[in-house]
């Protein structure tokens, strides 16, 4: 067993880029606020996970990090600002000189529950590499890793087979946990498609989306109940 601390790093696109393949559903100050929402959910979820010994937030963005101080999380600047995998880096880098582990999820899965993440890092006593895939799109919605220096960041289009290619070539012995919480995003306006009909809101993002009413917006006229996430 490992007893090393366990961290998660959050990598935050600005604000006013987000979730761009939702605009024919939200307009750019919707897409700004959902985003946001997300994140102080993620954030708080991590926050409540007592197996992390902290959180680091890596972003360009002011306003991302005016929430990650909110929630007591430590800030890493993205100067570079050339995507996903180089932002992730730019944390893992940082980690580098400590006895760290590392827990990397992305800022749109606000369904993830603590226990959701307490699940991960368990996983990690076991194996050196845990991935959680996206759950429609092949994508990964956290990677842990024992070291942050086992896996170059690899997310996007595919990132699951690419992460777990990586692990085989490295010679790396990887867990795999579908999570039903951890591996729901906001993407794509499919994505809302499991959420619009439900008994409880639960969640800012939650909250966001009833405000919304972002059932109407897809036809569903007679929504009795507000939006909920889980």
């Amino acid at each position: 067993m490992d007893d090393s601390e366990t961290w998660a790093l959050v990598p935050v696109k600005r604000f006013s880029q987000a979730k761009s393949r939702l605009g024919d559903i939200l307009v750019a100050t919707e897409r700004t606020k959902l985003a946001q929402a997300m994140l102080c959910d993620v954030l708080g979820n991590l926050r409540d996970t007592r197996s992390l010994a902290g959180i680091a937030v890596v972003s360009a963005d002011p306003e991302a990090f005016a929430i990650a101080k909110r929630f007591g999380a430590a800030m890493i600047f993205d100067e570079a600002e050339t995507g996903v995998n180089a932002a992730v880096q730019r944390g893992l880098d940082a980690f580098q000189p400590y006895e760290r582990r590392v827990l990397v999820v992305p800022a749109d899965i606000p369904f993830a529950r603590p226990e959701d993440f307490e699940h991960v890092i368990r996983l990690l006593d076991h194996t050196p590499i845990v991935l959680v895939p996206a759950l429609y799109d092949g994508g990964t919605n956290a990677l842990a890793m024992r070291s942050p220096d086992m896996l170059e960041p690899r997310f996007g289009e595919e990132s699951f087979r690419a992460h777990r290619a990586l692990a085989r070539q490295r010679r790396l012995s990887c867990s795999v946990f579908k999570s039903h919480g951890i591996g729901k995003d906001i993407d794509c306006p499919i994505d809302f498609g499991p959420y619009l009909i439900s008994s409880q809101n639960l969640g800012t993002t939650g909250s966001f989306l009833d405000e919304l009413k972002i059932a109407e917006r897809f036809g569903i006229d007679d929504h009795p109940v507000p939006v909920r996430l889980f």
